[in-house]
């Protein structure tokens, strides 16, 4: 093979194999991974066609479940048109694409369903103007998106992502060949002015055949659904959205063509960019001499009308990046005709002969300019999930960690006047509504219980617990009411034995764990950017603890890492779906996730009769704790008085203790716990704690509960 030969083979091939690379790291990042998969699908429910498609389906699921819903259809397509786009929607869309994908890749498709979980609960918030329609939307819903049963298809795609693995390698390579081949090739050309001229037209080429794979996407839609207008309009949109990061390829590419093109060209006297331009459409308007010349002139012309009046946004656009860059073009030659103007005479000649060093230095220059905008800046790499703007109410609180943050808290979470029956209630609201509300841990007691007739009986034999322990939580008068009640209660051999949230005694309220675990887990998928914490003060064994947060789903979303410093961020939370943290007061080990508040969280004490009482020094759990929890009530055993937590609650009062706590323990107060959390200032202290006192505060203002 003659030199010039291989310069021009070589100039292609290495054209081609940065055509390959662009092709090969979107495919690697968008195709063989889960988290970028996902993002790119997620990322679709911003067209309008994509989500008006899933809407319908949303709602098609909802009318299967309640056939008689189809009377207000045209209301549940609205309001799931607007979920579809929320950030919520995305959330659990987002978890469910993930599951999907390593179902396919990982499984090879033997049963692989993309289902989308937890559409009720989100729905049943978005209807919230209705109450009377909300309620009437199940909460499971069977919200099929695609379903591929055991097909070879699945078998193929698992053997791809097994074959990328082993080969993904070549990508890295790629990075280095395609633009040194390409240099190799310019290097051996006679006239090295040529070659580089043709390598920046090249690689404009290349640039836009990469970007041409976007609006290629309609005619895939329109082959594989051409009898159904709205999803094939959703699969382009999908489509659009997935493959839209090629579009920074093929920027990049022609961008850096039209750059090496100029420099080559400005070499040239006799090129003139727009005399060219206006030959090629001198011969494009007039049909040329011949009877198959003309032919062929008409059907280019059919076949370019056609192509406009199908597309003509996607052509104006084309036909605008065209534009673009031969204007960027002309301007880039100008400007290196002008410093070719400043180079002494001797040197204009010697680079104008087209094969001496300065030549060869501009195209070292390139191939290296080249390398490097694909080695530092790939345009496609792996997207970042959707941008998380607020954590628990603020985007200043997203990147601090766990022990820089203040959490609004509730003592005695579970004691409150949302419980029919309950005695002496800490708080007017039940859990949904201070979670609704702003409250962003919760300290909850758990007991075994024997249901009777009425009530509930604490089963004190199963506990290992003794009265005389719980006395010192409820105080005599409140034992004395228990016991009296647990004389009445009966409980027959067959009596139902469960756990319950219950305060000392169940015999004084009780309700189950289970379906209040899933009203948090149901607020926690409708808020997917909060962080909550759980303090238990747990009368079960981790195992059974553990079970109920497995039945109620809540599981999905506790943090399983480690509670030890540092803790990681807001935000790191939530891109990992991890967060709730739960702690126990006992301690007991069996369960990694339930980690023991001694030792985690240090304390003041919580027993005090009167605001001057109130003290900073340790409690339970020394000073080792990376967590510091405020306790700030009065003690009037057995009910808590909303007067008094008036008092204490009131701003300058709670501000004025969590700033001396702060400054006797020398750490933030990452809990400030209290009673009748909507009496006083809880929301406003927290803020100023947290350094956000500019912003107005979020709580919803509510009338108390009915007692």
């Amino acid at each position: 093979m003659t030199r010039p030969r291989l310069g021009r083979f070589l100039l292609y091939l290495g054209l081609f194999l940065i055509w390959v690379e662009a092709l090969l790291v979107d495919a690697s990042h968008g195709i063989f991974r889960s988290d970028a998969f996902a993002e790119r699908v997620t990322t679709s429910l911003g067209n309008p066609d994509v989500s008006g498609y899933l809407a319908e389906k949303i709602t098609d699921a909802v009318i299967a479940e309640r056939p008689n819903l189809v009377a207000v259809r045209p209301i549940i397509v609205s309001a799931t048109g607007s979920l579809v786009q929320s950030e919520p929607f995305r959330a659990v869309a987002r978890r469910a694409l993930e599951t999907a994908h390593a179902s396919v890749f990982s499984k090879g498709s033997e049963q692989v369903l993309l289902a989308v979980p937890d559409v009720g609960v989100l729905l049943r918030n978005a209807l919230g103007a209705s109450p009377q329609l909300a309620a009437k939307i199940p909460d499971q819903l069977g919200t099929a998106v695609a379903r591929m049963e055991k097909s070879r298809a699945g078998a193929v795609l698992a053997r791809l992502r097994t074959l990328w693995i082993r080969v993904r390698w070549l990508t890295r390579v790629l990075i280095f060949v395609g633009p040194l081949v390409l240099l190799a090739g310019i290097m051996l050309m006679p006239d090295r002015r040529r070659g580089l001229v043709r390598a920046g037209i090249g690689l404009i080429v290349v640039g836009l055949l990469v970007g041409l794979l976007v609006p290629v996407g309609r005619v895939v839609a329109l082959a594989a659904v051409p009898n159904d207008p709205a999803a094939r309009a959703a699969l382009f949109g999908l489509w659009r959205a997935y493959f839209l990061g090629l579009f920074n390829w093929a920027a990049t590419l022609a961008g850096t063509g039209v750059v090496l093109a100029a420099a080559g060209t400005s070499l040239y006297e006799s090129v003139d960019p727009f005399h060219r331009l206006k030959t090629a459409l001198d011969a494009a308007v007039h049909a040329p001499a011949s009877r198959g010349g003309r032919a062929l002139w008409a059907l280019g012309l059919a076949v370019a009308g056609t192509i406009v009046l199908i597309w003509p946004t996607s052509v104006l656009s084309a036909t605008a990046v065209m534009i673009g860059l031969l204007l960027i073009y002309a301007a880039l030659r100008e400007l290196f005709r002008l410093a070719l103007e400043r180079m002494p005479q001797a040197a204009q000649e010697e680079t104008a002969t087209g094969g001496h060093y300065r030549l060869g230095f501009i195209s070292i220059l390139a191939g290296a300019i080249i390398a490097g905008i694909l080695v530092w800046w790939q345009p496609t790499a792996a997207p970042l999930r959707s941008a998380i703007t607020t954590c628990n109410g603020s985007p200043v609180l997203c990147d601090r960690r766990v022990n820089e943050v203040v959490f609004p808290g509730a003592h005695n979470a579970m004691s409150n006047t949302g419980v029919a029956g309950w005695m002496f209630p800490h708080h007017q609201h039940d859990l949904a509504g201070m979670l609704d509300d702003g409250i962003r841990a919760l300290a909850l007691d758990i007991h075994y219980g024997i249901q009777g007739a009425e009530r509930v009986k604490t089963d004190f034999e199963r506990e290992g617990v003794s009265q005389e322990k719980i006395e010192k939580a409820i105080g005599p008068e409140g034992t004395a009411a228990a016991l009296r009640i647990r004389d009445r209660i009966v409980v027959g051999a067959g009596s139902e034995h469960g756990i319950y949230f219950c305060h000392g005694f169940c015999e004084l309220g009780a309700y189950s764990v289970v379906p209040t675990f899933k009203q948090i887990r149901d607020f926690m998928v409708s808020h997917p950017d909060e962080v909550l914490i759980l303090i238990i003060e747990d009368y079960v064994s981790p195992e059974d603890l553990k079970k109920l947060f497995e039945d109620s789903g809540l599981m999905e979303v506790v943090d399983t890492g480690s509670v030890r410093p540092p803790w990681p961020t807001l935000r790191e939370l939530i891109q990992a779906n991890q967060r709730v943290i739960v702690f126990i007061e006992s301690g007991r080990p069996g369960v990694p996730w339930l980690h023991p508040t001694l030792g985690t969280i240090q304390e003041t004490p919580y027993t005090f009769h009167k605001p001057e009482d109130f003290a900073c020094r340790p409690n339970r759990g020394g000073t080792d704790g990376s967590l510091f929890l405020i306790n700030h009530w009065i003690e009037t055993t057995p009910a808590p008085k909303p007067s008094m937590a008036a008092q204490v609650n009131a701003y300058d009062a709670l501000l004025a203790r969590a700033q001396q706590c702060q400054k006797e323990r020398g750490r933030l107060p990452n809990i400030i716990s209290v009673d009748f959390y909507d009496v006083g200032d809880l929301f406003r202290v927290v803020r100023t704690m947290n350094g956000l006192s500019g912003t107005k505060a979020t709580m919803a203002t509510r009338q108390p509960s009915a007692p």
